[in-house]
């Protein structure tokens, strides 16, 4: 191959141009990297028909005409621009102490909504509760918030598991939060999973006469054989007879118990992860759930890089809405925004067949008949009450301890990299780093669990203040060598009853704070209750 004038004589000038393009865009990054800054890598399509050696030459070529010095100072300026504009941001943004001088002082504070959350203390269980509160420019009235009960007032109240083991624990707070709440209107409930320390509060914190008035139940997206698996980790075990009769009714049919508390929608949550076993159904689709519309305003966008559209919906066959991979926007003003996501963990499908077939063997089931015989509500009803000793022993089979079904959820602003924040007792942060992730019993000492996980919320981890670790603390699922998330405080929601539970487990308790982090066992005493109040702003 002859060359002229550095060009190739059997290349074009067309692509020749092309090729000094891509050369000095890979000189440009070269510098570019010394400053950490990004630049636009020349993508593929500039390199069609294009060879090695001829781009070897271009760059070759440019090296030498190439104005190295002039690039320096545009990224050494660049780079300094952006200094500056992160200190600017950090400055209106950052995350301060309620005690700090700044803290109300900061300027361009918008949008600003007062936020609390409670982990009550009701032993082994689940019972977690956020409020929401638009305020206005009152800076009295910001620092009433921070000291104040805001369950009374919350313009927006929403609660994630509600029950113990034993129930009293649970009970007790309900009773409590009633007693805070005369509206008695709860915006959204969201139940992790089936597993009766997790829901056995739900007939009293719903009761008609006395409970809450609720608008939206979400749950996950189980089928009856899920369900069915659900029951099963913990059939052995067996709770006061109110809570059995509920446990059981919601298992044999979920959608029919919770309507008896007649909320205005039921929303189903398919797993994230789920590989075809969710049905599309054929009646007509449903409007995309949104707030009732007297309620603060909510609606349901797709996650991530869908988010600017609505999810896929469908109805079932009993009137539920199924709802794919949704974020719930609470709308406040105009950039400003609260997110509420949730993510659904499904069972494999080996282990679904390996239990059924266990179960097959100890009823004496016709083999393959596992599947077609759970579609039947009279022989879901007789495994949850007559045959409930075998399915414990199907799930130890097929199962083991592993935790499988559930449903995480994060709540945190949105556009968090432009929100602003006092925190009534946090320790100063450069950012307002106030998220919150829960994750009931979801099965987290898997690795391709955790990647689907940090997958799921890549545009909220960074934001994570407060981490709730899955099944109060269990080795069995939480991996510490495999962390999910980098958060300042880890909550295990844990007062076992039987010392051989460890939860927390001691090892994991012992690698949290290891890397400087707060750890914090919420247990069934008042002291243990875990309250997180904070003002949010979205400066202009």
């Amino acid at each position: 191959m002859r060359v002229k004038n550095n060009k190739p004589d059997d290349i074009s000038e067309e692509d020749w141009e092309r090729a000094i393009s891509y050369a000095t865009a890979y000189l440009q990054r070269e510098i570019a990297q010394q400053y950490g800054c990004s630049t636009l890598i020349p993508p593929d399509i500039l390199r069609n028909g294009i060879s090695d050696k001829v781009l070897s030459l271009a760059v070759k070529h440019e090296r030498i005409l190439f104005d190295a010095s002039a690039f320096h100072e545009r990224c050494r300026q660049f780079r300094e621009q952006e200094q500056i504009k992160t200190e600017t941001l950090a400055l209106k943004t950052a995350r301060l102490p309620q005690s700090h001088p700044k803290a109300l002082k900061r300027e361009g504070m918008n949008h600003i909504v007062s936020h609390h959350r409670y982990q009550f203390p009701v032993g082994q269980g689940g019972f977690h509760v956020g409020t929401l509160k638009k305020l206005d420019r009152d800076k009295a009235l910001w620092r009433t918030s921070l000291n104040s009960d805001a369950i009374r007032d919350a313009d927006f109240l929403y609660v994630y598991d509600c029950g113990s083991d034993p129930k009293s624990g649970v009970a007790r707070e309900i009773k409590s939060l009633l007693k805070r709440r005369p509206s008695r209107l709860l915006d959204i409930l969201f139940i992790s999973h089936f597993d009766r320390d997790h829901i056995c509060g739900i007939p009293d914190l719903l009761n008609k006469r006395t409970g809450f008035l609720v608008d939206t139940v979400v749950i996950p997206y189980l089928d009856d054989v899920d369900r069915i698996i659900a029951f099963a980790r913990h059939a052995n075990i067996v709770g006061d007879r109110a809570s059995e009769r509920f446990h059981q009714s919601l298992i044999v049919d979920p959608v029919g118990t919770i309507g008896r508390f007649s909320p205005r929608q039921i929303l189903m949550i398919p797993p994230s992860d789920e590989d075809g076993r969710v049905g599309r159904f054929s009646s007509p689709p449903p409007e995309p759930p949104r707030s009732a519309p007297d309620a603060l305003r909510w609606s349901t966008t797709g996650s991530t890089s869908e988010e600017m559209f609505p999810p896929s919906i469908s109805r079932t066959s009993d009137g539920a809405i199924l709802v794919e991979r949704p974020t719930f926007t609470i709308e406040l003003e105009g950039q400003a925004g609260w997110r509420l996501k949730p993510h659904v963990k499904s069972a494999s499908r080996a282990s679904r067949d390996a239990f059924g077939a266990a179960v097959e063997v100890l009823l004496n089931w016709p083999r393959g008949s596992f599947y077609q015989k759970v579609q039947e509500k009279n022989e879901r009803r007789l495994l949850v009450t007559k045959y409930r000793t075998a399915i414990s022993k199907a799930y130890m089979w097929a199962f083991g301890d592993k935790n499988e079904t559930s449903l995480s959820l994060y709540s945190g602003p949105t556009n968090p990299r432009k929100a602003g924040s006092i925190y009534k007792s946090m320790p100063q942060h450069h950012t307002a780093r106030i998220g919150w992730l829960g994750t009931g019993d979801a099965g987290l000492n898997d690795p391709k669990t955790v990647s689907n996980l940090k997958a799921h919320y890549r545009d909220e981890l960074d934001w994570i203040m407060t981490f709730v670790l899955p099944h109060h603390g269990s080795a069995h699922n939480y991996d510490p060598a495999n962390p999910v998330v980098d958060a300042e405080l880890w909550v295990a929601a844990a007062a076992p009853t039987r010392p051989s539970w460890k939860h927390p487990d001691p090892e994991i308790v012992k690698a949290i704070k290891g890397t400087g982090a707060r750890f914090r066992t919420v247990g069934s005493a008042p002291r243990d209750l875990l309250e997180e109040k904070m003002v949010v702003f979205w400066p202009e």
